[in-house]
């Protein structure tokens, strides 16, 4: 079984800075005030962001970060499928 290709690429710090800020829900205009960039800026990594992962919007780009940031015990039981807590039906 061959690993994914977005497990073994690391993102930059700043790619990493820019992912946790869209993890939280800022805009590129707030992204570009936090980081003293500019908004043009913020899209090139954001672009380049979705070129490396193979991503197709901002939600993937949360998601990645959070596998990333993630504990490796959590990232090993979200891949085998032990991710989410079986609840029972509310009575």
């Amino acid at each position: 079984m061959s690993r994914d290709p977005k497990d073994s690429i690391a993102p930059t710090p700043r790619e990493r800075e820019l992912m946790m800020l869209i993890a939280r829900g800022m805009q590129n205009k707030n992204i570009a005030y936090e980081l003293k960039i500019s908004e043009n800026t913020v899209r090139a990594h954001i672009g380049n962001i979705m070129r490396k992962y193979r991503l197709q919007n901002r939600t993937q780009i949360a998601i990645i970060f959070a596998l990333h940031a993630a504990p490796p015990s959590l990232r090993r039981d979200l891949a085998n499928g032990r991710g989410y807590a079986k609840t029972t039906a509310p009575a």
